[in-house]
């Protein structure tokens, strides 16, 4: 179970990898001269580095997750050292808190 999740964790993080390779060449593109067509660019950008940001966070994570993995950490909640429930695990893999600790840090 453990290396069918880290390779679906690595296999995200590829995925991640790539959506920001192409942002990245969506903005060394030339932008056009034409002043109404640079205000949505700039709109386009923000969006772009917001996309680009989640992304790198989710990377984080999931290396985070795939590092748990490896230390047989994966799945215990690092407050209270509980297990963290397999369906919070499947909505949000990499899940460090189990829901009640989570519940009392927001």
């Amino acid at each position: 179970m453990t290396q069918e999740l880290k390779a679906q964790f690595t296999k995200r993080i590829v995925e991640l990898q790539q959506r920001i390779e192409a942002i990245h060449n969506d903005f060394a593109k030339a932008n056009e001269s034409d002043w109404a067509e640079l205000a949505s660019e700039r709109e386009n950008d923000e969006v772009l580095n917001a996309l680009e940001s989640e992304a790198k966070v989710e990377i984080q994570q999931l290396s985070n997750a795939i590092n748990r993995i490896e230390q047989g950490t994966y799945g215990t909640c690092q407050t209270c050292g509980e297990d963290i429930a397999p369906k919070r695990l499947e909505v949000q893999p990499a899940a460090i808190q189990c829901i009640r600790c989570a519940e009392k840090a927001a």
